[in-house]
């Protein structure tokens, strides 16, 4: 979400780089702070982007988490003296993402804590209070922890830190630097800047060396302040140009190779943060490992090289924006091996490159490559997080195309619930409402839920269910009076597998006129493929506090059969797929056997989609009791549930159609 600010200030900066050298002054300071303005917007839309995340894991009120972690940002910065010198903003990427992270998470528990006995369906006064008491306590929290630590760092920590003196030029400190240049890279802080003073001396050493080798004949030193720039930054530090060709020879996720196409031209001016941002490097121990390890090679067989007579070593000094291998050749005072050493250590950084990122392509694609970690490293419940952290990038273009969709939807209609009825034709009532999520655009057409797939890309399909799960139990408070009457709701796997999904289901029960008994969750294979084991603890535990589970779409899955042994239902859905076959032998036999299954497992069987009297003739004589189809009613709004009296008492309509079809049949 933020790559694209990445790539404005990368190319604002060197617009203002080449506007300077064509002498173009004041547009180039103009063009120069526009992009250091860009840059610095980048850590406060990480916080941004990052609270929204969590905000969305943890359920938490959007507009206060991202409030309270902008003003913590900014407060801790000013505390630990991280305001950029540049641009008065905070700069410093770490507490970015730390400061998101902690006040979610404080917010999180004091949410738990529950303050004031306020119920949040009542008034939004009360919610507001709740809401104002939680930010002031979260940074307060935050501030007087940030003081704390602040204090002991600088009376205690700091006096002890002995900053080692390097000799830039040298092998040995050459690498350490090098190291630790990568090092802070890696952790989102610019290198470049934390050890300018290095930099700095290097060059005025490689300034008065090359001027004593030309007037005096001095010998010319291996390492230069170029000698880092074009052999160890080609595309910028890491080397990263081998990365950018990698990717554009090898991915295959559309993602990563979207991202290279567009960096490809930044990283040959030596400009990489939207590599290092986009993959990402930063923060990842995947892609840390070949950004350390490419230069320190490089470093080494450049050093080797040189003093093995196989290259002569850089005699001029130019600007770290000359594109690799024309920038050997130029600072080497035209020397053609120069530029074709280059080329061989970019194909060495190439192959270095490739195993790490074939993982992170193979991940973008949707292989399990996880699945070790999971079994040795990581809890169950904590995985879908890092999965989703870990490809949040490479799917860039399939976000923005489900956010486009999202937001054509937001701004054309609004969503709304219809409802199913499901009637006992022995008793011939109706006896449940399924919740069916619609869109209803300006113009009052009304199209089915097929947008799901792009609430689920953004990872939002989770606040799509809990809102559907909410309206329903809401609209049935005020449809149902029948204590034998039941309200079914679908859930998807992120949300039946959400942490806390369980206590928020008693929530809203809690909150309504509602009994347990009168609300059912419908599950379908995809929840039971996610994690047999949790998908067990959590189906028992809504079991347990009387909400009833039923399986939806059975006979469509390819593990169905499997699953009713190891899960007790409290109801079967046998598919609309089953039913259609009836006109056949051999149709008719399967959808027998299906509902013998069923029998067996001592779940009630409810078989959807009945549209003709033929099917009702034939369900009926197989003993099955509950039905759902337009042969009976089509999906409806609350409003017209409420005028037809469908519900909550027996329907003498649905009683009579149904005795009157049966006797026909």
């Amino acid at each position: 979400m933020a790559l694209p600010v990445s790539l404005m200030a990368a190319l604002f900066n060197l617009l203002s780089i080449f506007t300077g050298r064509l002498g173009y002054d004041s547009i180039s300071v103009t063009l120069g702070y526009v992009g250091e303005m860009t840059g610095h917007m980048f850590p406060l839309l990480l916080n941004i982007f990052l609270t929204t995340y969590y905000s969305s894991i943890l359920r938490l009120p959007k507009a206060a988490s991202i409030s309270c972690a902008l003003a913590s940002f900014f407060i801790i910065s000013q505390q630990w003296d991280l305001i950029s010198p540049v641009i008065a903003l905070p700069n410093n990427f770490l507490l970015s993402l730390l400061t998101a992270y902690a006040s979610c998470i404080i917010i999180s528990r004091i949410h738990k804590v529950r303050l004031f006995d306020f119920d949040r369906f009542i008034t939004t006064v009360d919610s507001s209070i709740q809401m104002i008491v939680t930010c002031v306590l979260t940074l307060a929290i935050l501030i007087i922890a940030a003081h704390s630590s602040a204090v002991v760092f600088k009376t205690f920590i700091q006096p002890e830190i002995v900053v080692p003196e390097l000799d830039p030029s040298s092998l040995k400190d050459g690498l350490i630097y090098e190291l630790v240049r990568g090092i802070l890279w890696s952790l989102g802080i610019n290198g470049h800047n934390i050890l300018h003073v290095y930099k700095t001396e290097l060059y005025d050493i490689s300034i008065a060396n090359m001027a004593d080798w030309k007037n005096f004949g001095a010998e010319i030193n291996i390492i230069s302040t170029n000698f880092y720039d074009f052999f160890t930054g080609m595309g910028g530090s890491g080397n990263t140009i081998s990365l950018v060709i990698c990717m554009l020879i090898f991915a295959k996720s559309k993602g990563y190779l979207l991202l290279a196409k567009a960096a490809l031209i930044l990283t040959i001016f030596n400009i990489n943060e939207p590599i290092l941002f986009g993959i990402p490097i930063i923060f990842n121990p995947i892609m840390i490992l070949p950004f350390l390890s490419v230069p320190l090679l490089s470093f080494l067989l450049a050093y080797g090289a040189t003093a093995a007579g196989f290259i002569p070593p850089l005699t001029e000094v130019h600007s770290w924006l000359i594109p690799p291998v024309l920038s050997g050749y130029i600072a080497s005072g035209g020397e053609i091996s120069v530029a074709f050493f280059q080329i061989f250590l970019i194909v060495v950084g190439v192959v270095v490159y490739y195993p790490f990122f074939k993982i992170m392509d193979k991940r973008s694609l949707g292989v399990d490559v996880s699945s070790i970690f999971r079994t040795h490293f990581f809890k169950d419940d904590e995985l879908p997080l890092k999965s989703k952290l870990n490809s949040f990038i490479p799917s860039i273009q399939d976000n923005m195309n489900a956010q486009r969709e999202v937001e054509k939807l937001q701004s054309s209609g609004s969503f709304v619930l219809y409802y199913q009825p499901q009637l006992d034709i022995q008793r011939s009532e109706v006896v449940a409402l399924e919740a069916l999520l619609r869109h209803e655009d300006v113009n009052g057409r009304v199209t089915g839920p097929t947008f799901l797939k792009s609430f689920g890309q953004l990872g939002l399909l989770a606040d799509v269910d809990l809102w559907v799960l909410e309206k329903a139990i809401s609209d049935a408070s005020e449809m149902v009076y029948s204590p034998n009457f039941t309200v079914s709701v679908n859930m998807s796997a992120d949300t039946m597998l959400k942490k806390g999904f369980v206590k928020s289901l008693k929530q809203v029960i809690d909150c309504s006129r509602l009994k347990y008994e009168q609300v059912e969750i419908e599950v379908t294979e995809e929840v039971l493929i996610q994690d047999e084991v949790r998908t067990a603890k959590v189906i028992q535990e809504i079991k347990a506090m009387g909400v009833s589970v039923a399986l939806d779409d059975f006979g469509t899955g390819y593990s169905s059969l499997a699953y009713l042994s190891r899960f007790e239902f409290d109801k079967i859905k046998i598919d609309r797929s089953l039913v259609e076959n009836l006109h056949s032998e051999r149709g008719r036999s399967l959808f027998d056997v299906v509902v013998q299954l069923g029998h067996i497992t001592q779940a009630k069987i409810v078989v959807e989609g009945v549209e003709t009297v033929e099917e009702l003739d034939f369900i009926h004589e197989k003993g099955v009791q509950y039905v759902q189809g337009f042969f009976f009613y089509r999906p409806m709004t609350k409003a017209q549930i409420i005028v037809e009296h469908i519900v909550p008492t027996c329907s003498s309509q649905a009683r009579k159609k149904v005795s009157s079809e049966i006797e026909v049949g």
